[in-house]
């Protein structure tokens, strides 16, 4: 689970664990223009990250690979708030054109690219 205002730029080597988004990453917060790769990539950074928002509707974002039938990847998201989720939705990608059938925004959008990349990879 990622921070909701973060915004993955490029790989860092990670020793221990698994990465929600299937890596670790540098990158961005949509709050402060610089991320914390401890707290960005692991989420749930409410009172540890003095740039993460106590009016923040969402402590982290999940994402999960539903299905991957005639080149469309399924994958859910899930934003979550003290461990249980909040609002959820269903991406497609399209593996022929590199795209999303429709188009997420925001960190959210930058966040499923990667995993959805990384997931590819494997």
């Amino acid at each position: 689970m990622a921070c909701p205002f973060f915004r993955p730029l490029r790989p860092i080597e990670w020793a221990s664990g698994r990465a929600p988004l299937g890596g670790t990453f540098e990158g961005e917060c949509e709050r402060s223009g610089t991320g914390d790769a401890r707290f960005c990539n692991f989420g749930y950074a409410r009172g540890s990250c003095a740039e993460f928002p106590e009016a923040s509707a969402a402590d982290a974002v999940r994402f999960s690979v539903s299905g991957s039938t005639d080149g469309i990847v399924k994958i859910v998201w899930i934003l979550e708030k003290d461990h249980a989720p909040l609002q959820h939705g269903l991406l497609e990608y399209t593996k022929s054109t590199g795209a999303f059938v429709a188009e997420p925004a925001g960190a959210l959008a930058v966040q499923a690219r990667v995993f959805v990349e990384n997931y590819l990879r494997r």
